[in-house]
């Protein structure tokens, strides 16, 4: 990111490259519309370009990429209020499955994917940024402006309203 800062703006299609997909991810898991995700991973990518001055030497590039990520969840979901979520999983197939058990695992990401739409947004940022992107309590901490201390608290409270939701929906 410091080439890019400096000007080598060339690098960061390798910073593309390397974080593209867990942006996505990012995006996909809390929107749920395959092309708004990609077009806000552009989106978050062109800010880096057109902020890289404030990028800091020395400072975590995952946090401050997420941040901007953050920015434009939130702006997005400002300018549509009213939006559709579009359920359409797209699931590969190598051939190699046993009907049974993807059977059983498509019920339990279906399960869990519904349990994800029904917590607060606050909590199902957090477990996106933490278990499914693989973030570090002290970066989340930097991204949401608060303390690692309340991302541990705040991810306790947030397991638990899943694993609330996911149950409440498998007895159902």
């Amino acid at each position: 990111m410091l080439s890019v800062k400096d000007g080598d703006v060339h690098r960061l299609g390798q910073l593309f490259d390397k974080y593209s997909k867990g942006l996505y991810n990012y995006f996909q898991f809390q929107i749920r519309d395959r092309l708004k995700s990609e077009d806000l991973v552009q989106d978050v990518f062109y800010n880096i370009l057109r902020y890289r001055h404030t990028y800091k030497d020395g400072a975590n590039f995952k946090a401050w990429m997420y941040t901007i990520a953050r920015n434009e969840k939130v702006n997005y979901f400002r300018n549509n209020r009213l939006f559709t979520r579009d359920m359409d999983h797209e699931q590969s197939d190598n051939g190699n499955s046993n009907p049974e058990n993807d059977l059983e695992h498509k019920t339990d990401m279906d399960y869990l994917n519904i349990a994800l739409e029904r917590i607060s947004s606050d909590n199902r940022e957090l477990i996106i940024l933490s278990r499914f992107n693989g973030l570090p309590y002290s970066q989340i901490a930097e991204i949401i402006g608060c303390t690692v201390g309340a991302v541990k608290v705040r991810m306790y409270r947030a397991i638990r309203e899943l694993k609330d939701q996911y149950f409440k929906i498998a007895g159902e």
